[in-house]
């Protein structure tokens, strides 16, 4: 299990950039670089909307709710790379067991 690391823009916000770690064990966090801001949140809080051009990633941490806007093809990037990581660890599990 590898634990994958991206660099995205945010959308409307010019030069706020967030770094997403996407851990296998069911984990997403995200830091936006420029505000000192982190946000994490499990699998199955995880939602993406679509609005226009970008996409809102929203997620809740313990029971306080985040969002961050990506471009499309970057929140389409991320839903593909969190499916892949829960694959990896259900694949995991089940050789385990």
């Amino acid at each position: 299990m590898i634990t994958v690391h991206r660099e995205y823009s945010l959308q409307n916000c010019l030069g706020l950039h967030a770094n997403v770690e996407i851990n296998p064990i069911g984990k997403l966090d995200v830091n936006i670089v420029e505000l000192d801001e982190h946000h994490s949140t499990d699998f199955c809080d995880l939602s993406f909307e679509s609005h226009g051009g970008a996409t809102c990633v929203c997620g809740k941490e313990g029971t306080a709710p985040w969002q961050v806007n990506l471009a499309r093809k970057d929140a389409l990037e991320l839903s593909h790379l969190v499916d892949e990581a829960n694959e990896e660890y259900e694949t995991l599990m089940s050789d385990l067991m």
